[in-house]
């Protein structure tokens, strides 16, 4: 491949925009339209150990179209992906999505038309066309510098992706609106020896190449792959659990599931607008989260959701009281509220007490810094997954840990959380280090 970038610049408005909103809006059997167009373009370095294996430019681009067809009191929707290349067969692609969308449908809802836009800040100079290729040498710099200082672990590869990437979403009811952003994502793989070999990974994203810390990154992934030689399982018991911020995510999906509109409408929501949510306990610090559209380079921002609702911040939960649902377009107007738009970053306060104070103590004190499945059941919150990175704290003692399973309920653990007052950013995570949570059952030696 050749070695020079791409001269398309992502943002450009190619003809086949044109003749798709032409061919949808001519015709007449289809109700409502709505078109996504996404491009990306970077570029992609590789290292085997710490020489470089390849690096190439990359260019994609892709058509999201979405049809709506009246199918008697129903409204049925279907879509299709194109490429730049199916600007010949546009008029099969069309009848086959409305062939589709025809077969069934759900209750009439209307696309949102041209609003208020909002401006988010998503996009890095530093990963865009004219400084892309300074910026990942920058970083593959940083990156053989931190492995090479740490002692004791031998690089296995790196993979590195520096890019920026362009949306273009219109419809039928007079909507258009685009935005771009920038992304940069490392992966780490670090080898250690010891009484017991291991490796440790390491994938970490953000829009902007100054969040993303390769030391800090390096030096993190290559302690555990040290302290994993040599690492313990985990006493039985039921004593306190740490949960760091790399795991909340997905430890706290079932708060997003409950909290939706759609869960709402369909009354499979445990929560209701307005009420304590279901939790046993109240030991612990109330619980307060928002949905944060508009954070500046979080990954999970944006100018305007897969509707073109306009990105927004909206508290969810206050003080353990579900307070408001996220709703995109479609269950907004089932309801009868306001669209908020698509979950996007996730919000929470820090604490009172430092990690250092939440992990003091005579314990034992489960520290886990990585689950190897943390999938909590959405609607009841149960969850039970393998220990893959921990530290055991015990009379002043850290040990590393690795094995054994952790298993609760989300909601039980919440009524019993403190929250770290270190606050530590992750991309889609804004919020407290980790979360100690009392009382759950480890199952190890």
């Amino acid at each position: 491949m050749s070695d020079a970038p791409p001269k398309a610049h992502v943002a450009t408005k190619p003809a086949l925009g044109d003749a798709l909103r032409k061919a949808l809006s001519a015709d007449k059997r289809i109700t409502a339209w709505q078109t996504r167009r996404f491009a990306r373009r970077g570029l992609q370095t590789y290292l085997v150990k710490t020489q470089p294996e390849s690096t190439r430019w990359t260019q994609g681009e892709t058509y999201d179209v979405a049809v709506f067809v009246k199918n008697g009191d129903q409204l049925g929707r279907a879509g299709v992906t194109l490429g730049p290349g199916d600007a010949s067969q546009l008029a099969s692609r069309i009848d086959e999505a409305v062939y589709m969308a025809g077969l069934g449908g759900d209750t009439p809802w209307a696309l949102p038309g041209a609003g208020t836009k909002t401006t988010v800040e998503m996009y890095d100079p530093a990963l865009g066309q004219g400084r892309v290729r300074a910026t990942s040498q920058q970083l593959v710099g940083a990156w053989r510098d931190a492995v090479n200082a740490m002692p004791g672990v031998r690089p296995s590869s790196m993979e590195l992706f520096c890019g920026e990437e362009a949306t273009r979403l219109e419809n039928s009811a007079g909507l258009s609106v685009e935005s771009t952003a920038t992304r940069v994502s490392l992966l780490t793989l670090l080898l250690a020896s010891g009484e017991k070999a291991a490796e440790r990974y390491s994938w970490d994203e953000r829009r902007r190449a100054a969040d993303l810390d390769v030391k800090g990154i390096v030096q993190r992934a290559g302690q555990e792959a040290l302290d994993l030689t040599h690492a313990i399982v985990p006493p039985s018991g039921q004593y306190p659990v740490l949960i760091d911020a790399d795991e909340l995510v997905g430890f706290l999906a079932p708060i997003e599931n409950n909290t939706s509109a759609e869960q709402l409408y369909e009354k499979s929501s445990r929560f209701e607008v307005g009420k304590p949510l279901p939790i046993e306990a109240k030991n612990g610090e109330p619980l307060n989260v928002w949905s944060n559209a508009v954070a500046p380079y979080g990954l999970d921002s944006y100018a305007f959701d897969n509707n073109g609702v306009a990105g927004q911040r909206i508290q969810l939960i206050k003080d353990g009281v579900f307070v408001h649902p996220w709703a995109t377009k479609q269950y907004a107007d089932y309801l009868g509220t306001t669209p908020t738009g698509g979950f996007a970053n996730w919000e929470l306060p820090t604490g009172k007490a430092s990690l250092a104070e939440l992990t003091s103590g005579d314990g034992p004190i489960l520290y886990v810094r990585s689950f190897s499945w943390l999938t909590p059941d959405q609607a009841r919150g149960n969850f039970g997954s393998e220990v893959r990175v921990g530290y055991l704290y015990e009379k002043g003692v850290k040990k590393p840990v690795k094995g054994g399973t952790v298993s609760g309920s989300v909601f039980s653990a919440l009524g019993n959380a403190r929250y770290a007052s270190d606050a530590v950013f992750r991309g889609n995570y804004m919020g407290p280090a980790a979360v100690r949570f009392e009382g759950l059952t480890v199952t190890g030696a």
